[in-house]
């Protein structure tokens, strides 16, 4: 999918979000600390404080390399002073198999799924100054996830 696309759905989301807000209640747990599940709000602080956007199409609770990048990378300290120190909005667009989900985060998930065109998991999207890279698990920990991500794009 082209970043063209990318951002349309992104600036798409950001405008049914802000006229729809108080239709658009998430109350979901998130699986992972310091991340968000409401892309509506992700995407409008995102547009407002013009930060990298990061999203997390993951099925948590059985996707063994969703588990991996979770505990190898997000769960790290680096990862979490990394993600700070860029000021990154993470998105996360969980897909579990045994856990209950509303019907508005089910309904969110699937259609920025089907929008971006996600085929497996774990996939992450970053999309930082114009650009967009698509990722996943590296082998080695957030030092080697980081430097891979940043040889890909500035953020």
């Amino acid at each position: 999918m082209s970043l063209k696309k990318i951002l349309v759905v992104v600036f798409l989301f950001v405008g049914i979000g802000v006229s729809a807000q108080s239709d658009y209640v998430i109350t979901d747990l998130v699986s992972t600390e310091g991340w968000s599940n409401n892309a509506n709000e992700v995407f409008k602080d995102a547009k407002a404080d013009n930060a990298p956007i990061m999203m997390n199409f993951t099925g948590s609770d059985w996707c063994i390399w969703c588990k991996r990048i979770k505990a190898e990378i997000f769960d790290t300290p680096e990862f979490k002073a990394w993600a700070k120190e860029k000021n990154l909005a993470l998105l996360e667009l969980d897909f579990p198999r045994n856990k209950e989900q509303s019907d508005e985060l089910k309904s969110q998930n699937n259609s920025l799924k089907n929008e971006v065109g996600i085929q497996g998991f774990p996939t992450l999207i970053i999309i930082s100054n114009g650009k967009m890279i698509r990722t996943g698990y590296v082998k080695g920990g957030a030092k080697a996830w980081i430097a891979s991500v940043e040889s890909q794009i500035e953020i």
